[in-house]
């Protein structure tokens, strides 16, 4: 099982808010049971029960980003690795070396 931390848990409760979407409607993207879909995400949410990899890929593609965005350990990592995946292949491909080299300054 994979810890939902209060920053996992923040993220994926703004991301859904984001999208408009209910807990009981991310629920059953994710293919939860309709009876318990909207407690299931609330308890994500509140980092009061942990998900398995596979729960956490469904909620990713649920609400279109990576499950890297998911489990960045900070926010503003989150916004790079959500930015870099809308590039297209070959931006990332041009962006990488110049984000390795800062990296190593």
């Amino acid at each position: 099982m994979l810890a939902a931390g209060s920053e996992i848990a923040n993220r994926l409760k703004a991301c859904r808010l984001e999208q408009g979407r209910t807990q009981r409607a991310l629920g059953g993207l994710v293919g939860l049971p309709e009876e318990v879909a909207g407690v299931r995400i609330n308890r994500y949410e509140r980092a009061v029960h942990n998900f398995d990899i596979e729960t956490a890929q469904k909620i990713a593609r649920a609400l279109g980003v990576s499950i890297a965005y998911l489990f960045a350990e900070t926010g503003q990592l989150a916004d790079l690795i959500d930015e870099f995946g809308k590039l297209s292949g070959k931006a990332q491909d041009a962006l990488l070396p110049d984000v390795r080299r800062k990296a190593t300054r």
